[in-house]
């Protein structure tokens, strides 16, 4: 019985977030995600650095400064994040293979398409290893209209000490955190919403 409760439990974990080095394949909703715009809790997908070394610089959080950060777009030109001040970025931490980041999509160019013209901007950041063909396939096919950059060395996980895919974070324009998310995006997220509207 007990090994059944454990399985159950690893099931809906595993349904809220994916982990880079993982991958599943599963586009099912998740079933629980973690969010912070004040402080971070738990209830489902955790960051993967809980374990971290002491010595560790402290993960980028709500009303950390965000460092200087660039990657590299599709078309092999420089993202990178200083030239996007003038705007709010919701910064995605995604990859292909996570069934999860597939079903946020739809949310996130929903959220393109209400804020864009306020300055507002999705940025995807592809943290799948190796050659950049598939990337842009997956783009492709899911209709993503949003700019989307490649961190194949995962250093945009790095500053925010995390596994877990998908992670997502507001940036305000004065280059502050203002909202984090470990997991997926749900639809109408009013937190999330809210978080855009004070920010604009």
């Amino acid at each position: 019985m007990r090994k059944l409760v454990s399985v159950s439990l690893a099931a809906v974990v595993l349904l809220a977030a994916c982990k880079r080095g993982e991958k599943a394949a599963s586009t099912t909703a998740p079933a629980a995600a973690t969010t912070s715009s004040a402080a971070t809790t738990s209830t489902g997908a955790e960051p993967a650095s809980r374990g971290a070394a002491a010595a560790e610089p402290a993960a980028l959080d709500v009303g950390s400064t965000m460092p200087e950060y660039a990657a590299t777009s599709l078309d092999g030109s420089k993202f990178e994040l200083t030239s996007h001040r003038d705007k709010v970025v919701l910064l995605n931490i995604w990859a292909t293979w996570c069934g999860p980041c597939r079903y946020e999509i739809p949310e996130l160019q929903t959220l393109q398409s209400k804020y864009g013209a306020r300055g507002f901007e999705v940025v995807g950041i592809s943290v799948d290893e190796g050659a950049p063909d598939s990337v842009k396939q997956f783009v492709a096919q899911n209709k993503m209209t949003y700019p989307v950059a490649i961190d194949a060395e995962g250093r945009i996980a790095g500053l925010f000490q995390t596994s877990v895919l998908p992670t997502s974070a507001i940036v305000d324009r004065s280059g502050r955190v203002i909202w984090k998310k470990y997991g997926a995006i749900e639809p109408n997220d009013d937190e999330l919403r809210q978080a855009i509207e004070k920010s604009l």
